[in-house]
């Protein structure tokens, strides 16, 4: 027996070393999806300004592969600014790849903000300015060639007009309301040279009350064809509905 352990030993001794279990390799961590966050002014469901950026996310997200490669929040009815740059900051401190303010009225509150949080993407509009000569380095800017589809109908209005007096009516001289009513009124002109054009900015973006003052005023003075921007010609449009006269939607 002793001989037999003393032979088992040396066996084992002189036998290769036994080839260790294969480590499985840790499992590798699921990329993150790239995440937006996007604060608006009006209803997503506005059927307008708000609602074409939640459309155009969730299309963007689709073709991107769904959640997991872009993920996006939102938060809609911001017509307050400084509520909306509160919004603002607090997405870009839970670190979001970028942050959206969708509206020029915003601008200003992200100039003031967008140094704070270098790593952090913005983007705002309807506006072309970045505040590269405030030296800011993380804004990017978007706007829409509203001036050709309101010069399209400006050119119908003028068709349509009995009165040839029209009312323009928008909340800010800024973005894609001012180019649209732009183009509206280089419509007119084009096709009416003797128009007279009534044009009126508000100051505000979601003040229906003072878009329905202004409609009133231009219905007395004559006009009976109106456009204008924002989510607040609600107001305006009660009046034209109310007056029996045409509005051109945006």
């Amino acid at each position: 027996i002793v001989a037999l352990m003393l032979a088992l030993i040396a066996l084992a001794a002189c036998a290769p070393a036994p080839t260790p279990a294969p480590t499985a390799a840790p499992p590798t961590a699921a990329p993150k999806p790239f995440r937006i966050a996007v604060v608006m002014p009006s209803a997503s469901n506005d059927l307008a300004f708000s609602q074409s950026m939640f459309l155009a996310l969730q299309g963007v997200q689709k073709e991107m592969g769904g959640k997991d490669k872009l993920d996006f929040v939102y938060t809609d009815n911001m017509f307050n600014i400084p509520d909306a740059a509160a919004a603002i900051r607090d997405y870009a401190s839970k670190g979001f790849d970028l942050v959206i303010g969708h509206g020029s009225q915003y601008g200003a509150s992200l100039s003031d903000l967008a140094n704070d949080f270098p790593k952090t993407a913005f983007a705002w509009g309807t506006a072309v300015d970045t505040f590269a000569s405030k030296g800011v380095k993380n804004i990017n800017a978007y706007t829409v060639a509203a001036d050709q589809g309101g010069y399209v109908l400006g050119v119908i209005a003028a068709k349509l007009s009995k009165t040839n007096k029209f009312g323009l009516i928008g909340p800010v001289p800024a973005g894609d309301g001012k180019l649209h009513i732009d183009g509206f009124e280089a419509g007119i002109k084009a096709t009416s040279p003797t128009a007279n054009i009534a044009k009126t900015f508000t100051q505000s973006f979601s003040d229906a009350a003072l878009m329905s003052q202004a409609a009133q005023t231009m219905v007395t003075n004559g006009a009976d064809m109106f456009t204008g921007t924002s989510q607040a010609v609600t107001g305006a449009i009660a009046v034209a509905k109310d007056k029996n006269v045409a509005w051109f939607g945006n």
